[in-house]
């Protein structure tokens, strides 16, 4: 009898795990010789128009505007909070940036920018996607997904706003109280990367970003943002600027966002 209730305990309970079993189709696992990518939209029009990006030809991305990294997202972003990539073979890629046909049938209407980048195997990247039309550009940035010690967060900023020449980050005091803001790193040209820094993680503390060499007053700032995901613990963050200086709508105007990188 005891072996009997032993094997029906056993049916119920592979009976139980089987039903919480998910398909998730078929897996393309990560190999050796392939490399991850973000794309980080940062290419902004007053009509806040839609796009999307090829490798090799292949659309990889959906229908994206600016300030939607993807995959994943992270903070004052149109993305999500997921610290996501792309796969793809290492090597030479075409990487396309391309506006659709008003109704999306799969072709492209204009492709405003194309570039060939070497992705080495075993390496992760981001390609930022800056200015409009005929300027548009693109940066391969190679990122580092080594977490830091628990109690930071680490960070590096880029500069994507085509009509400011340098830019100063900034963190520290709320959005009127500019007297006690830290500067974390200067004169960061456009489509320039700096170098890896952390901070120690605080709650409702304020990032803010001026051209590089203005004074630290409240009339200086471009844009500011104050969340504390973006802060969170032993995390790896990108910071960047988009936008355009001078502009005050929603679309156009500047901003401070992040993406997740691990």
């Amino acid at each position: 009898m005891k072996k009997i209730v032993l094997s029906i305990f056993s049916l119920l309970v592979f009976a139980g795990c089987k039903e919480r079993i998910q398909d998730f189709g078929d897996l393309d696992f990560l190999t050796a010789n392939d490399a991850i990518v973000k794309i980080n939209m940062a290419s902004v029009y007053p009509d806040d128009r839609y796009m999307y990006v090829r490798f090799n030809d292949n659309r990889v991305t959906p229908l994206i505007r600016a300030r939607e990294p993807y995959p994943g997202g992270g903070y004052n972003t149109r993305g999500d909070s997921r610290p996501d990539f792309l796969k793809i073979a290492a090597g030479t890629v075409n990487i396309k940036v391309c506006l659709p046909h008003k109704v999306d049938n799969g072709k492209d209407s204009i492709v405003l920018a194309q570039q060939n980048v070497t992705l080495e195997p075993g390496k992760q990247y981001t390609v930022h996607v800056t200015d409009t039309a005929a300027n548009t550009k693109m940066f391969l940035a190679e990122e580092s997904l080594v977490r830091p010690d628990s109690s930071f967060a680490k960070y590096r900023f880029v500069n994507l706003m085509p009509n400011v020449e340098a830019i100063d980050l900034y963190y520290g005091a709320a959005a009127n109280s500019s007297g006690q803001d830290s500067l974390i790193v200067r004169n960061i040209k456009y489509g320039e990367t700096s170098e890896y820094f952390t901070i120690r993680r605080a709650a409702s503390r304020t990032w803010k970003i001026r051209k590089s060499g203005d004074p630290v007053a409240d009339n200086t700032v471009l844009a500011l943002y104050t969340n504390a995901s973006s802060t969170l613990n032993a995390r790896s963050y990108t910071a960047y600027a988009l936008g355009y200086a001078g502009f005050t709508t929603t679309i156009m105007r500047p901003y401070i966002s992040f993406y997740l990188v691990r």
